[in-house]
């Protein structure tokens, strides 16, 4: 903070001078240069999008450079009164001063042209959210106007009889605009980064039962059938199902290979075949005598399967199995791989989770299971008294 110089390049003798205290351990203040050079008044300063401020122990602050001139009693002079205009907020914002006022509809149509937002997977489906969710509150507003308390109230408006999970992902997107805006100088801060997205409660423990199992694979019609077997032997999740090809299904090594562009964690994972799922995937290779190498796993009628999300909801609704989802396929994954007496880390490997804590949040104990745990504890601390009961 204050004077510094910027000198382009050092005398012989001062450069000399340098090496010397450097060698020594003495660090010599750039202010003492006695080289021909220009001063810079630098100060931490923080933005609020109207006016610059001293920013000194204040998180968040940049550091700001002002060229002061050659003459060093100048640019003290220059150097308090840069010093005492910041305090007394007389500095105008770099955002007032060059950028127009910009509506949040007019830069939405920006930002869903930048090549980084056009690269995200979910692109079509964020630019519908941004139409049909962002828009009708926020349109009509000022970038630099909008505040925090606006982003506040629209989550209280948007999550009306809505899950909190859908509202985080509206919120993630309001605040990547707001990022992408202060990155082109659009506004000054990111007011929705400053309103918490609280966790939502959606933690999930269904599982199939066998018969229910049953039920659903019957009641599915035959393109979707390979698609939920992957899902209830491997616990995949439906995009890296659906996303498969089978230059990474190694039917001779039984492992399908997923890489970090499909999973949650970004981390390449291979999953092992049962069996089952290894006979399954043998005869779709060769399905209607052509050896399939390249080209999408599951598909139907030859197309990708982008959706099917309602194809879930008629199997379930035919097979009369309530409150269950795809995803709910890597519960019972993980549940029937420790219930089968597969080791914990095993487990993990398989499915891919990173943590322990995310294994026992998709792993349920079942009442059978308790039971049975129970009936040991009872035959260690009574021998023969179980058996006699």
């Amino acid at each position: 903070m204050g004077l510094t110089k910027r000198v382009k390049k050092h005398s012989k003798k001062c450069q000399a001078r340098r090496e010397q205290m450097k060698a020594s351990g003495i660090k010599k203040p750039r202010i003492e240069c006695g080289c021909p050079g220009v001063w810079f008044a630098q100060f931490p300063v923080w933005d609020d999008g109207e006016k610059l401020h001293l920013g000194v122990g204040v998180v968040g602050s940049r550091l700001k450079r002002w060229k002061v001139g050659c003459n060093l009693d100048l640019a003290k002079n220059l150097d308090s009164q840069y010093r005492h205009d910041l305090v007394q907020g007389l500095i105008k914002s770099d955002y007032v001063k060059v950028v127009a006022p910009m509506r949040f509809r007019e830069w939405a149509k920006e930002y869903v042209e930048i090549e980084a937002v056009k690269a995200i997977d979910t692109y079509r489906e964020r630019c519908q959210r941004i139409e049909n969710v962002l828009m009708p509150f926020f349109g009509d507003k000022l970038l630099r106007d909008i505040t925090v308390q606006d982003v506040e109230e629209w989550r209280r408006q948007r999550g009306a009889n809505r899950a909190q999970a859908t509202v985080n992902v509206d919120h993630t997107i309001l605040r990547h605009m707001l990022k992408q805006a202060m990155k082109h100088k659009k506004v000054g801060e990111n007011v929705a980064a400053q309103v918490a997205a609280p966790e939502p409660d959606n933690a999930r423990n269904r599982v199939l039962e066998p018969e229910e199992w049953k039920r659903l694979h019957a009641a599915a019609p035959e393109w979707y059938k390979p698609v939920l077997m992957m899902g209830y032997h491997t616990g995949m999740r439906l995009e890296e199902v659906l996303g498969l090809t089978w230059e990474r299904v190694s039917l001779d090594r039984k492992r399908i290979f997923v890489p970090g562009a499909l999973t949650k964690n970004g981390r390449d994972k291979e999953v092992p075949m049962t069996p089952t799922l290894h006979q399954l995937l043998s005869d779709l290779r060769v399905q209607g005598g052509v050896t399939r190498l390249k080209g999408l796993v599951f598909t139907k009628n030859g197309r990708r399967i982008t959706h099917s999300y309602r194809v879930m909801q008629k199997v379930c609704l035919d097979a009369k199995v309530e409150n269950f989802r795809f995803h709910d396929l890597r519960h019972g994954a993980v549940t029937n791989l420790a219930d089968a007496g597969v080791d914990t880390e095993t487990c993990m490997k398989i499915v891919g989770h990173a943590s322990v804590e995310m294994f026992l949040r998709y792993r349920k104990i079942k009442d059978e299971v308790l039971d049975a745990a129970m009936l040991k504890l009872d035959t260690r601390l009574t021998p023969g008294g179980a058996a006699t009961r």
